[in-house]
C-alpha cells in the first residue's frame, strides 16, 4: 500500500536567523511523499533570499504584508495537495522520522490529529536554554513538553509547530481562527474536542524548537501568551487550567494587599517568606527569578487585555 502523501507547512515571518535549519531538517526526512509549502509572511528581513536558494524544492508563497500565522497557515492548506497537513514552525528542527511517527498515530479513522514532543536544540542560547527550563518548570509548556508520555496517548491539545490533522477535517472545521496568535491551535483543538473527535500526542515525534533569546522577547511572548488566553475565556469561557490562574493570582493579590494595611510587620514577613520560597524552587537562580517576575506581570496583563477584547482584527 503507498504511503500517504503529506502536505508540510511552514509560516514564517522574518526568519532568516532559523529557516535554513528548519528547511534542511525537513528535506532531511526518511519520507518519501510529502511536499513543503512555506509561506513569507510579510518579511522584511533575508527570508526571501534564503527561500530562493531552494527553489524547486520547497514550493514558496508570500504575503506582501503579514496576515499573522494563522491565515498564513490557511492559505497554504486550501493549495495542499496531500490528505494530511503537517505544521510546525520556522523557529524548529524537526527529527528525521517526524512524519513517520505523527502519521503512527492515525490508527483509527476518529482521530483527526496527532502532534509530538519539544525538545532543547543542542545550540539553543543560554538564555533561550533559562526561559525553557523555566517554562518547563512552571508548567507553561507541560502541553507541548510531553516529557511524561511514552506511548501514544489521547491529549485536548497540540501545539502548531508539531502538529498533523487530517485535511479534509482541517479544511471542514475552518482552519485556525484568523487573526488569534497565538491560542489559534488552543482554539481549534477545543473546536474540534466539541464536536467529538479525538486528537492524540506520539512523544516520539520530536522537534527542537527555539525559545526567545533576550530579554524583551521574551516578555513580549509572555504578553502574548496571556492575551490569547484572556481572550479564548471571553469567547468560550474557563476550559483549561491555565487560563484559572489569573482569577487565582488578582485574588491573592487583593487580600495581600489589604492584609499590608492593617498588618504591616506581618506583610514584609509574609513577602520575605514568600521570595525565599520562590527563590528555593528556582534554586536561588536570580536570572530565572526575574523570567517568573516578568511572566507574573506580563502573561497577566496580557490576560486583562485579551478578556477585554471582543473580536480579532483580521489582517
Amino acid at each position: 500500500m503507498s504511503e500517504p502523501f503529506v502536505s508540510i507547512i511552514v509560516a514564517a515571518r522574518n526568519a532568516q536567523n532559523t529557516l535554513e535549519k528548519c528547511i534542511d531538517s525537513i528535506l532531511n526526512l526518511d519520507y518519501p511523499a510529502f511536499e513543503l509549502i512555506v509561506v513569507n509572511d510579510g518579511s522584511y528581513d533575508k527570508t526571501e533570499e534564503i527561500l530562493m536558494k531552494y527553489s524547486g524544492k520547497v514550493m514558496s508563497l508570500t504575503n506582501p504584508v503579514s496576515v499573522g500565522p494563522a491565515k498564513a497557515r490557511n492559505i497554504a492548506a486550501e493549495l495542499a495537495r496531500g490528505s494530511f497537513l503537517c505544521f510546525t514552525d520556522a523557529d524548529c528542527i524537526v527529527n528525521r522520522s517526524w512524519v513517520r511517527e505523527l502519521l503512527a498515530g492515525f490508527y483509527d479513522a476518529t482521530i483527526v490529529s496527532v502532534g509530538g514532543r519539544q525538545e532543547i536544540p543542542e545550540n539553543e542560547t543560554p538564555f533561550g536554554r533559562r526561559v525553557s527550563s523555566f517554562m518547563k518548570k512552571t508548567g507553561f509548556i507541560s502541553d507541548y513538553a510531553r516529557t511524561s508520555l511514552a506511548e501514544i496517548a489521547p491529549v485536548r491539545h497540540n501545539a502548531s509547530c508539531n502538529v498533523m490533522y487530517r485535511k479534509d477535517a482541517f479544511l471542514n472545521a475552518g482552519g485556525f481562527l484568523e487573526g488569534l496568535w497565538p491560542g489559534e491551535d488552543v482554539e481549534l483543538d477545543y473546536r474540534l474536542e466539541k464536536e467529538g473527535h479525538c486528537i492524540l500526542c506520539n512523544p516520539k515525534a520530536v522537534v527542537k524548537h527555539y525559545r526567545p533569546s533576550t530579554w524583551k522577547a521574551f516578555a513580549r511572548m509572555m504578553f502574548r501568551y496571556g492575551w490569547a488566553q484572556g481572550f479564548l475565556v471571553r469567547r468560550y469561557g474557563v476550559f483549561r487550567k491555565i487560563q484559572v490562574f489569573p482569577f487565582v493570582f488578582f485574588s491573592l493579590l487583593f487580600l495581600f494587599i489589604i492584609f499590608s494595611f492593617h498588618h504591616l510587620p506581618a506583610f514584609w514577613i509574609i513577602l520575605g517568606i514568600c521570595l525565599l520560597a520562590v527563590g528555593a524552587w528556582f534554586k536561588f537562580d536570580f536570572s530565572v527569578f526575574i523570567l517568573f517576575l516578568l511572566c507574573l506581570l506580563y502573561w497577566n496583563a496580557g490576560f486583562l487585555k485579551g478578556v477585554s477584547c471582543a473580536s480579532l482584527t483580521k489582517k
